[in-house]
């Protein structure tokens, strides 16, 4: 065991004569005295709903967790075991409606011939995002075959 300069540890010291666990305790701010708040099923029942109303009405996972005292990766565990999903995509925009529906010949030949539209322009035709139909113009160059048949 080696000595800690908060408490006997079995932890390699560090910088300032504080094992690893209490140097991360002192750079938070904690006191040896502080413990940690750990997350009960009650606990998880008592903010469930005033968490998941939060979530949905499109607040951050951030700041839902430093009002409630949860952890953030506790809180996104939580969100995902629910079903929760914000209401707004990131930023306040909302997602693509189409953005997982696969590509079809006409959606093709918009985004890889039209050079006359700019990308955003296509992707706007298309209900697409930018990056959706950027991509798509990259990965078809590089394609060997022709599946669309419009190169």
């Amino acid at each position: 065991m080696s000595v800690c300069a908060v408490v006997w540890c079995d932890r390699a010291p560090v910088a300032r004569g504080l094992c690893k666990r209490c140097y991360a305790r002192y750079m938070r701010g904690m006191s040896p005295e502080t413990t940690r708040r750990y997350t009960t099923r009650e606990t998880k029942e008592r903010v469930c709903d005033d968490v998941t109303e939060r979530r949905v009405a499109g607040e951050s996972i951030a700041d839902i967790a430093q009002s409630t005292g949860a952890n953030e990766s506790t809180l996104g565990k939580w969100f995902r075991e629910w079903g929760v999903k914000p209401a707004v995509g990131k930023f306040g925009r909302s997602l693509a409606t189409n953005q997982w529906r696969p590509w079809t010949r006409e959606d093709a030949v918009v985004a890889y011939t039209r050079l006359d539209l700019s990308i955003a322009e296509r992707a706007q035709i298309l209900g697409r995002s930018y990056t959706a139909v950027a991509g798509f113009i990259g990965d078809y160059r590089q394609r060997q075959g022709d599946p669309y048949g419009i190169k």
